[in-house]
């Protein structure tokens, strides 16, 4: 009977240990986080901008070189808004396996002598950022950064770069071109992947986040931090991720939200 008892009794230690072992991998339950952001007045029409060098080729795309920074969808949708998890650092056990299959490189093309997609984003440890000149014209490459190394580089027709952060940044980042003045676009540059940016629409998703209390950033470019809310100051909000979907529904923003910057 002794032998037994010791027996069961090593057996249940040796369970415990692997389950101990085990729990890093199993470190949360996931939600998700969804709104929409709508803009409260009618929308002027894009303005079309300066296209000062290279006309026989960039004034080709003229009627898509306009002002990108404020951009409403038809049904009012407010486009292009940052929202990202303000965390410097991540324990890899917080991060859903989902996101262990996200493309090695985020593409952003000077194409029609504009950058496409106008915003953009990226996690630093797993994610590259890949330039590529798609015009028949050179284009200079530049990234304004405030951790990292900033980046300004030529590039020729037809030609591509990578660039590999080694910091998150705690702001988005300005892009810009050495050789067209008017092109303009921004990047979020993470040490996690939990990001999104609004569509069209004014929605977006950030898919598979750790369930509990997270602090929120909210930046748009017209606006720098956007305060959509009273408490929500310098565009910080805190919420509490549940199990499954936490949806903030309409957020509605207003020309004075606007107007501080």
């Amino acid at each position: 009977m002794g032998r037994h008892h010791i027996g069961i009794k090593q057996c249940l230690l040796l369970l415990s240990l692997v389950l101990l072992l085990g729990a890093p991998l199993q470190a949360a339950e996931w939600g998700t986080l969804t709104g929409q952001f709508i803009y409260t007045e009618k929308p002027a029409q894009p303005v079309k901008l300066d296209i000062s060098r290279d006309q026989e080729i960039c004034g080709k795309f003229s009627d898509q070189i306009v002002e990108e920074s404020f951009v409403v969808g038809k049904n009012g949708g407010l486009k292009n808004i940052f929202i990202y998890l303000r965390e410097s650092k991540l324990d890899e056990s917080l991060i859903h396996e989902s996101y262990q299959n996200l493309p090695a490189a985020v593409t952003i093309q000077n194409k029609g002598c504009i950058f496409q997609p106008h915003v953009a984003g990226l996690w630093v440890k797993k994610q590259k950022l890949q330039a590529v000149n798609a015009d028949l014209c050179a284009h200079g490459f530049q990234v304004k950064a405030y951790r990292n190394n900033s980046l300004n580089q030529l590039l020729p027709p037809g030609e591509k770069l990578q660039h590999q952060f080694e910091f998150g940044e705690k702001l988005p980042l300005r892009l810009s071109c050495s050789i067209h003045p008017w092109q303009e676009g921004w990047l979020v540059a993470l040490n996690h992947p939990y990001f999104s940016t609004s569509d069209e629409t004014g929605q977006f998703t950030i898919k598979n986040l750790p369930v509990g209390d997270w602090e929120f950033q909210l930046w748009h470019e017209k606006a720098g931090y956007l305060v959509a809310k009273d408490d929500w100051k310098r565009g910080r909000m805190k919420l509490k991720i549940a199990a499954g979907n936490t949806d903030l529904g309409l957020i509605k923003v207003t020309p004075a939200m606007f107007a501080g910057k």
